[in-house]
């Protein structure tokens, strides 16, 4: 069981201007919160570890999306 990333909904919820864009290798924090589509119940959030997921950009650890 699995998602497509055209499948995936991404709010951004604070927008950060950067001068420069992530490049594949960048390691970067992201809070998340996973939502089941067809009913909305939540399955998993970093918000309630209190720790925002951190990882490599292009190393396959995450969704596309």
């Amino acid at each position: 069981v699995g998602a497509l990333a055209s499948d995936l909904k991404i709010d951004v919820t604070l927008p950060v201007e950067c001068e420069r864009k992530t490049q594949k290798g960048d390691s970067i924090e992201v809070h998340y919160r996973g939502t089941l589509a067809s009913n909305g119940n939540k399955f998993d959030a970093s918000y309630d570890r209190g720790t925002p997921f951190v990882f490599q950009l292009g190393a396959g650890r995450v969704i596309k999306g």
